[in-house]
């Protein structure tokens, strides 16, 4: 085990539970809600469970003269209520956020309040009990709700993304306290996001998109492949993308399809591939009254994902916002990938 004495982070007494709480969300430290004293203990569990020394660089803001090491991300995952064992995934998370395409500086700081996505692909999911079915963007499901936190609690307290400071989203949006899901790989014969971006099969990784805009493609009413795309392809333009020119074709757009959708272009034989080649030239074509172009600079940048329950028939659109979807394999204690 990694010993705690080798910790960098200044040591802080309390009296009692209470007194902690109260300071660190007086110095800041908190999203609100309440957190799990990061004491040096758990940290080390945590740097253990990843094996990771605490002085390991993760990445770094360079704009905010800010470098992440490990020891960072293990005091935000214990505060954020993680488990040891979610750490190589907070920990592949916070790498794929600290990406210079994935543009921590702007995603955290502009005024439209981007929120970042986690999706979790691979046997991990399983492992940790990652919600990819009913629910899954929402509340209940510890591990969903304890990683996206501890990205978020790491982006406010290591990279300095604190509301009315750095951060200066004019509204913001509840999912900066935490968004983090799984791809139902088991629940459709879809070729996996991770897999589709060039991780082996049966490995485990986590993409992480900065989004400004949601939108839900509902059709309640189509019962074709075709009929259910156009709806998609209807919504996007109708919404568009602003296009970020310094980013050149690497932007994305992420679709999660719920199973009402995606049983039928199942059915019909279709894979994502299908499904972008359907897409992308219905995407690309001149904008008519009311519509506006979809700025993504090729058809693989429509990234597609399984994922919800049944009952609405619907496919949720993630727009980016001025950075790329970065995807990053999942290593254990051992520095191998997970599987």
């Amino acid at each position: 085990m990694v010993a705690a004495m080798t910790l960098q982070a200044p040591r802080h007494e309390y009296r009692d539970y209470a007194e902690l709480l109260d300071d660190y969300y007086a110095r800041g430290w908190t999203d609100g809600l309440p957190v799990v004293p990061p004491t040096p203990d758990a940290v080390s569990v945590f740097l253990d469970a990843a094996g990771l020394a605490g002085d390991e660089v993760i990445g770094a803001v360079p704009t905010r003269e800010v470098t992440v090491t490990a020891e960072h991300v293990a005091i935000n995952a214990v505060m954020a209520g993680c488990r040891a064992e979610y750490m190589p995934v907070v920990v592949a998370a916070v790498r794929a956020h600290l990406h210079e395409k994935a543009n921590c500086h702007s995603t955290t700081g502009t005024l439209s309040g981007a929120a970042q996505m986690v999706v979790i692909n691979g046997p991990v999911r399983a492992a940790l009990d990652v919600n990819c079915r009913a629910g899954c963007f929402g509340p209940g499901w510890r591990a969903n709700a304890t990683i996206g936190r501890a990205l978020r609690l790491v982006i406010r307290n290591a990279c300095r993304a604190i509301p009315n400071f750095l951060d200066r989203g004019s509204f913001s949006t509840p999912a900066r306290y935490s968004f983090c899901f799984g791809e139902d790989e088991e629940g459709s014969p879809w070729t996996p996001l991770h897999v589709e971006r060039g991780f082996a099969p049966g490995t485990s990784a986590v993409t992480v998109h900065s989004t400004m805009t949601t939108v839900s493609a509902t059709d309640l009413v189509s019962r074709t492949p075709e009929g259910i795309a156009d709806t998609i392809v209807s919504t996007m333009r109708r919404q568009g993308t602003a296009g970020d020119r310094w980013l050149g074709d690497g932007t994305n757009v992420l679709l999660v399809m719920g199973p009402e959708h995606r049983r039928y272009f199942v059915e019909a034989g279709w894979s994502k591939d299908d499904l972008r080649s359907y897409l992308w030239p219905r995407l690309k074509e001149p904008a008519g009254p009311g519509e506006r172009l979809v700025k993504v600079g090729h058809p693989e940048g429509l990234l597609l994902a399984a994922a919800g329950g049944p009952g609405m028939a619907e496919t949720w659109i993630f727009f980016p916002h001025l950075a790329w979807a970065i995807t990053e394999s999942i290593t254990g204690p051992d520095h191998r990938r997970m599987t």
